[in-house]
């Protein structure tokens, strides 16, 4: 069935909310002197980021899923729509590898990387964890070509992850599974977003998409999301009660990243904020476009905010340059300057390739050209 084309702002919103509070994590993180992390308000702020990839993560998953029902036809056929996703998901993957080089240059890698360098470029973080789940997802519309069956795919597909994800997490994977397949499994090789049970966040937004715009359409929008209130809260209580009783069901496993109980309590965390941000847009003027523009490039901001904070192959970031020496004060002041200094770069990068689609493509090709021949010709 059809269904409205139109953009839900709230969703731009909610990833804008998210790469903010992951730029002012990951700045703490790299910068904050260590002395201060054993305070009980450190302990607050880490617990409350704990939530905060569950929400860029979820919020990935119901952008992909509002542009794949809105354009159900256009995704189940080949065409220029299947390309271009197919590209920009393989894209994303090509750079998750590339952030994690060793060296930016094929001959070092292969001539001076030691085992714990190449170890560390297979580990897999956000990057990867998008870019593999949304292939899985766009191949599954492709193949299935009916919503429905799609939807209940990707249910039981949530579903296997979350639940199977403790008996992985307890396994020695890497002795028995080649090591860039192990650390799309567990967290073993020190991979931050491995699949299980992280794209299990990307997989829960898809539906959670599905079924919002169903209400939508049958002019319900505002009730659903009082009903994603009410279970969100609902959920956590019940979840954070259950997660301290001993039930012995999974082997020893890493409970706070890994455990069903908390990717559930996440989820309704998730639909707590996703609720209040679609009420805020309904009540709340905004007067800028910049928390809508930067919503839509929360991948891009993603990525260039890893390489200012810390640093790549080919620059060095502010934990190299600075260091973890900061109070509290002198890290939220550079969180504001990274934070600006990435608003002003995505607001010019946003705004020209809109007013010149063709210069921004060939800027990009360019890009990606130069990039890939100093990797393959660069000696050191």
């Amino acid at each position: 069935m059809p269904h409205s084309k139109q953009r839900y702002l709230f969703i731009d919103l909610l990833r804008f909310l998210a790469v903010i509070f992951m730029i002012q994590g990951h700045t703490f993180d790299a910068l904050l002197d260590f002395g201060l992390r054993t305070h009980t308000l450190f302990f607050v702020h880490d617990f409350f980021h704990g939530f905060i990839a569950p929400m860029f993560l979820f919020a990935s998953g119901v952008a992909f899923g509002i542009s794949t029902f809105k354009r159900w036809e256009e995704h189940i056929v080949p065409g220029e729509r299947m390309r271009k996703r197919f590209g920009k998901f393989a894209g994303l993957l090509v750079i998750g590898y590339t952030l994690h080089l060793p060296f930016f240059s094929l001959t070092k890698v292969l001539t001076e990387a030691t085992p714990a360098e190449l170890a560390a470029w297979l580990q897999v973080d956000a990057l990867h964890c998008i870019a593999v789940t949304m292939l899985v997802l766009q191949s599954a519309v492709f193949l299935l070509k009916d919503e429905r069956k799609f939807v209940l795919f990707t249910a039981i597909l949530a579903a296997v992850i979350i639940f199977l994800a403790p008996v992985l997490w307890s396994l020695p994977l890497s002795d028995r599974l080649p090591l860039w397949f192990a650390s799309y499994l567990n967290m073993q090789n020190s991979s931050w977003f491995p699949l299980f049970p992280w794209s299990a966040y990307i997989l829960c937004g898809v539906i959670y998409a599905s079924v919002f715009i169903r209400a939508k359409e049958h002019h319900q929008a505002a009730r659903f999301m009082q009903r994603s209130v009410a279970y969100g809260l609902a959920i956590m209580a019940v979840m954070f009660i259950l997660v301290n009783i001993p039930m012995g069901i999974y082997p020893s496993h890493d409970v706070w990243k890994a455990n069903p109980l908390i990717v559930f309590a996440r989820m309704g965390f998730v639909a707590v904020v996703i609720a209040g941000v679609f009420f805020a847009e309904h009540s709340v003027t905004i007067p800028s476009r910049i928390p809508q523009m930067m919503g839509r490039e929360s991948l891009f901001i993603y990525i260039i905010h890893l390489v200012i904070i810390y640093g790549s192959a080919l620059n060095k970031g502010l934990q190299q340059i600075i260091g973890p020496v900061l109070n509290v004060l002198e890290a939220s002041s550079v969180f504001i300057a990274v934070l600006a200094v990435i608003s002003l770069f995505t607001y010019g990068w946003y705004t020209f390739k809109l007013r010149y689609k063709t210069a921004g493509l060939t800027v990009k090709v360019l890009l990606v050209v130069a990039l890939i021949v100093t990797f393959f010709l660069r000696p050191y």
